[in-house]
């Protein structure tokens, strides 16, 4: 058990390597996120979509988070990009949450 949770919190803490927060936690679990998610939006699986956007928000937090921890410890050209990234995927992920979030309403609605 201490092997599963020691990773998440050394990236969480910024004592991880770049590399594995950025495409490990952040864009491979990201898009097994996205893929849940486009699975329930193709069943119409309102409840299911709506608890994996929050779900997905919430991760978004932490990984954002532990990238910009992450991206402390360096001065390469590498950490500055993880760093800019960081705005414009926070900015990608409000607007695309935001919208899906208002469809789904209006799905739950029936408008």
């Amino acid at each position: 058990m201490r092997g599963l949770i020691a990773s998440p919190l050394r990236a969480w803490s910024g004592d991880a390597p770049l590399g594995q927060v950025f495409w490990g936690y952040g864009v491979f679990v990201s898009a097994l996120l996205i893929t849940a998610f486009i699975g329930a939006l193709y069943r119409n699986d309102i409840w299911i979509q709506e608890a994996l956007l929050l779900a997905f928000l919430a991760y978004t937090v932490w990984i954002l988070t532990a990238i910009w921890r992450c991206s402390e410890a360096g001065t390469s050209v590498w950490h500055m990009i993880a760093r800019l990234l960081t705005f414009t995927w926070a900015a990608n992920t409000l607007l695309v949450a935001g919208f899906l979030q208002l469809n789904l309403l209006e799905t739950a609605l029936g408008l």
